[in-house]
């Protein structure tokens, strides 16, 4: 059938046995082509696509703002609990059992008493006292050291004047004087180091202390 347009002319429409295809559009020679009428009255979206591309599908305005907007969305990050916090700040107590119980005598400071428990003693000032449980005493070249003093190690520097035994190793720096009964297991005397009074192996005074051994 013909249909005429506002411009006066007038163009063929087609009718299709299939009711879903519609109708289809057949324009007059030398007539503008107008786009397909949906048998709703409604202009199909379908004419705007490009004919290059068969497989192309419109996408309505509001649905690529949704997805625009959902691509933007960042998800935050869970923020950590008070509970994590604390333990990160809270202090290891193994950390706290493997610390060196040291003490330090600073220079013109002067200590009279008993020393016990420390993993390291370091003298640079004057001390009178008894040590016991003691690891290492370490007597600096400004430091004095009286009184007894029973140790595993000793590196002397200063001045020594007592009873000391030392059951591992007694090192005498340059500087160093070490007087009265000395007991150690093995001694190291640097050039110009000094050592006086009744000085014996610990080897040597634990076989004095056996009479069989003495006997034989």
């Amino acid at each position: 059938m013909f249909r005429r347009r506002e411009d006066g002319s007038e163009e063929l429409i087609e009718e299709s046995t299939n009711p879903s295809e519609g109708a289809k559009l057949v324009t007059a020679p030398g007539a503008t082509p107008t786009a397909p009428v949906n048998p709703t009255g409604a202009t199909s979206t379908a004419a705007a696509a490009p004919a290059s591309n068969p497989s192309f599908r419109p996408v309505p305005p509001q649905a690529a703002m949704v997805a625009a907007s959902r691509s933007n969305l960042s998800v935050p990050a869970p923020a950590a609990s008070m509970s994590d916090a604390s333990r990160a700040s809270a202090p290891n107590p193994l950390a706290r059992a493997s610390a060196k119980r040291v003490l330090t005598v600073g220079p013109d400071i002067q200590m009279k008493g008993e020393i016990t428990s420390c993993d390291r003693v370091i003298i640079e000032g004057v001390v009178d006292a008894t040590m016991r449980d003691v690891h290492t005493v370490e007597l600096a070249e400004t430091g004095s050291l009286k009184g007894t003093a029973e140790v595993e190690d000793a590196e002397i520097s200063g001045s020594f004047e007592g009873d000391l035994i030392v059951r591992g190793k007694l090192t005498i720096y340059a500087s160093g004087r070490v007087r009265g009964n000395i007991t150690y297991g093995e001694v190291e005397i640097q050039r110009g180091g000094q050592i006086s009074g009744n000085v014996r192996n610990a080897a040597d005074a634990k076989a004095g202390a056996n009479p069989a051994k003495r006997a034989a």
